[in-house]
């Protein structure tokens, strides 16, 4: 039988751990067959957490691939400046990544319509009230001009209407005064034809006022009527949870999200509960792992002093047993500088 060259280098590896130890090969096989295998440690301490990505429901605002690229996204935010290798995807894993689609989501899409309509109300609000008032004013300077204009024309028909009188009492107008009385009359008659058109134009502005005033009433009370019903439907706006990891390993299940940002966060947190962060960080807003999301810096997110003590805390340093000691050094160490002292000393630590 032909062995390839990686079984040579370990027999060779193992003759020369038999010669140090004075136990024959076959002995050693016996009873170490795994002798040149680290022993597993810690999950997200010593060794990487294996994952998979479960169920991504279509109702999400992102696709499943979106969602493994968040997710890579979210490690990294880990394992940059931890310098440490703490996440694998493994399609085989039994640690699962999924989502579950309930009210929590659509709550979220029903509030960020109900903001759209109430931003595209309060545009639409301002301007109908920068034109209500326009209009209005404009209205009022044309009413106040006519009642003006209509105290003149009542002052000079009363004066015309005097002058007739007068004319009549005395048997008749004199040709001179019946041509100024009549050229009074076809003025007066100008006039009031004139304030008839302008009545008539402030009665078409005081139509367009009220109009505008009813378009913003109505807008007014839909808004109100959709804020109504959002209450009615979901009650009064309250924290609840966005993701949640089940222990030991199990699952990591994300309820809600507003987009990559807000998913990589949410993530993060939950990866930190996987890396064995069972308290969430104090008086820390900014922290990965603060009880609520909000007060992290969503577009460039990054470790806080306190997520990495939590983690150091979860992950406390153990040392390598002897053991495990010796087998690096067999593993690690060119076969040509293998030497019994240094052996002795990795075993001995």
């Amino acid at each position: 039988m032909r062995m390839d060259r990686d079984t040579i280098n370990r027999f060779s590896r193992l003759a020369f751990l038999c010669i140090l130890g004075g136990v024959s090969i076959g002995t050693a096989l016996f009873f170490a067959p795994d002798m040149f295998s680290l022993q597993d440690g810690r999950p997200g301490c010593d060794t990487p957490i294996h994952w998979r990505l479960g169920d991504v429901d279509s109702r999400f605002p992102l696709d499943r691939d979106a969602f493994l690229k968040t997710v890579i996204r979210a490690e990294a935010l880990w394992e940059q400046p931890l310098g440490k290798n703490l996440f694998v995807y493994d399609p085989d894993a039994s640690f699962v990544i999924t989502t579950q689609y309930d009210d929590r989501q659509k709550m979220t899409y029903d509030t960020r319509n109900l903001e759209k309509k109430i931003d595209q109300y309060n545009r639409s609000a301002e301007t109908l009230r920068d034109a209500y008032d326009t209009k209005r004013s404009a209205f009022e300077r044309g009413q106040e001009a006519l009642s003006h204009r209509m105290r003149e024309f009542e002052s000079d028909l009363f004066a015309y209407n005097a002058d007739v009188s007068r004319a009549n009492a005395s048997g008749g107008a004199s040709q001179e005064e019946y041509a100024s009385l009549e050229k009074t009359r076809k003025k007066l008659e100008k006039e009031q034809t004139a304030i008839n058109k302008e009545s008539e134009r402030l009665g078409k502005m005081a139509g367009d006022v009220n109009a505008t005033a009813e378009k913003l009433n109505s807008q007014t009370a839909s808004v109100q009527s959709n804020l109504i019903e959002y209450r009615r439907k979901y009650g009064e706006p309250q924290p609840f949870i966005q993701g949640l990891y089940e222990s030991p390993l199990a699952s990591i299940t994300v309820y809600q999200f507003e987009g990559k940002d807000d998913l990589r966060l949410v993530l993060a947190h939950e990866l930190g509960h996987a890396l064995g962060i069972e308290e969430h960080v104090p008086d820390d807003q900014g922290a990965m792992m603060y009880a609520m999301m909000g007060g992290q810096d969503l577009e460039n997110p990054s470790l806080t002093e306190g997520d990495i003590h939590a983690f150091n805390a979860a992950c406390p340093a153990e040392p390598e047993s002897g053991r495990d000691t010796l087998v690096r050094y067999l593993i690690e160490t060119p076969l040509s500088e293998l030497s019994p002292q240094a052996a002795i000393k990795a075993f001995r630590g």
